[in-house]
């Protein structure tokens, strides 16, 4: 089995085997559960079968298939959570979140920034931000061109242990963030495209108790990390775009500083995870998709 199933279809595999237990045990509390346990099941059932359909032959669509499909379904089981966090832990932790961003600086930092708000800063922070959706696909787009596949597996599985675990960290600590909990006088107002990123952002990013850990930053920091060591000339271009997008996830009022501070914890914790238990796996297979 091993020479088939990798550690990143595992890793899905199991996200999706968590989701689907801990909805149907709150099923009661979960609108369209059914619907939320089939769609984890049926993921977790594509990724046990896609390993043993696909082909080893390089040009191939399947070869391919096999290596992307699992950054495919992220955003699949993203949108998922829309209904389930809130059934499963019905708590708001954001006063909490609040209290601890005021005890470590002694104000409230989206409020503080205020001060700083400026049109273009604005717009640039935005633009940022939106940075996060790209940032790991145009990692993994280098490290194929230059086919160094196994590169792109390593990143791959500390990219996923990254996004889960912080998926998992919002049922665990629910919580939608200071543009909706704290008053706020000046708006964010940008130059060019302000209004519409940030409609699209709400759609691409339906699930509202998202904010603790900050994923974008967990996410983004991993992928700084293995630009660091795969690829030098994106990392000093990943170096201006990850330190624009931590700071706009403050500015633009998504997150809380102590979300950042958690996330750079978490991307910490899945680079170690995802290098050891990469190597691990491979330890035991023949199947290094090289």
């Amino acid at each position: 089995m091993k020479e088939k199933v990798r550690i990143e279809d595992l890793l899905t595999i199991a996200f999706c085997g968590i989701m689907a237990l801990l909805t149907v045990s709150h099923r009661e509390k979960i609108p369209n559960w059914v619907i939320h346990t089939f769609i984890d099941l049926l993921t977790a059932l594509i990724c046990f079968l896609i390993p043993w359909t696909t082909a080893s032959k390089k040009d191939s669509f399947s070869f391919h298939l096999r290596h992307w499909y699992v950054i495919i379904v992220v955003p699949l089981n993203f949108m998922n959570l829309k209904g389930v966090i809130h059934g499963i832990n019905p708590n708001n932790y954001d006063p909490l979140l609040i209290h601890i961003d005021h005890m470590l600086f002694g104000v409230n930092p989206t409020q503080w920034l205020q001060k700083w708000i400026n049109p273009w800063l604005t717009e640039y922070l935005q633009w940022a931000y939106m940075s996060y959706f790209f940032i790991p696909i145009i990692l993994g787009l280098t490290l194929y061109k230059k086919k160094n596949y196994r590169g792109f597996r390593i990143s791959t599985t500390i990219i996923l242990i990254a996004f889960y675990l912080s998926y998992l960290g919002y049922l665990v600590v629910p919580a939608i963030g200071p543009r909706f909990t704290l008053p706020h006088d000046i708006p964010l107002k940008g130059v060019f495209l302000t209004d519409q990123l940030k409609a699209l952002l709400n759609f691409l990013e339906p699930t509202p108790h998202d904010c603790f850990p900050s994923g974008h930053t967990a996410v983004a920091m991993v992928c700084l990390f293995l630009a660091s060591r795969f690829s030098k000339r994106l990392y000093w271009i990943y170096l201006v775009l990850v330190s624009g997008l931590i700071l706009s996830t403050v500015y633009h009022r998504y997150h809380y500083v102590i979300d950042i501070i958690a996330g750079i914890l978490l991307a910490l914790i899945s680079w170690w995870a995802g290098n050891a238990l990469f190597s691990w796996w491979e330890k035991g297979t023949t199947d290094h998709g090289e």
